[in-house]
């Protein structure tokens, strides 16, 4: 059976705050209009994810506690990965390889441009967003995995869709 990777770029961050740490920084007033709507609409798909993986960033976490309620994950179920927050492509990678086998749908919420790099190098095919980016804020990714998650490779991996919160209704 196929596994579902979901991609999750956190949603809109609020620069005004005066946060001194960019770890601390929290959602913005449309991060936090979009977050529910984008959960909500991935509630209503089939394959909803059934483990989720965040960034230990404040504006990574809120997101995924909001995908989380809507996807009825207990927030103590969300785990966050240090290495998620600022990671490369390559580093992205390894999180998913050593995901567990018997965990068939995962979201990794996480932050560009290492989502951006991670899409293209699993699903080639792909069609840039606004402003040039594949991964907008709160995008979310599908990509269908046939193999092992410690085997993951561009040529196991399909793109399914990749939704933003601009294109859906």
């Amino acid at each position: 059976m196929p596994h579902q990777l979901y991609l999750l770029r956190h949603a809109k961050s609020d620069w005004k705050q005066g946060v001194i740490s960019d770890l601390d920084r929290p959602l913005s007033k449309r991060g936090q209009a979009d977050a529910p709507r984008m959960a909500a609409w991935l509630a209503r798909q089939d394959n909803i994810p059934t483990v989720m993986i965040s960034s230990p960033a404040l504006r990574a976490y809120q997101t995924a506690m909001i995908f989380a309620e809507a996807l009825n994950i207990p927030a103590k179920n969300i785990q966050v990965d240090s290495r998620i927050y600022a990671a490369s492509p390559e580093t992205l990678l390894e999180v998913v390889r050593t995901l567990p086998e018997q965990a068939q749908s995962v979201l990794l919420v996480g932050h560009n441009p290492g989502l951006d790099c991670l899409l293209q190098i699993l699903c080639r095919e792909t069609k840039p967003g606004i402003d040039g980016k594949l991964m907008t804020t709160c995008a979310v990714a599908e990509i269908t995995v046939d193999g092992r998650w410690q085997d993951i490779t561009d040529q196991q991996c399909r793109l399914c869709s990749v939704s933003r919160p601009k294109e859906i209704a």
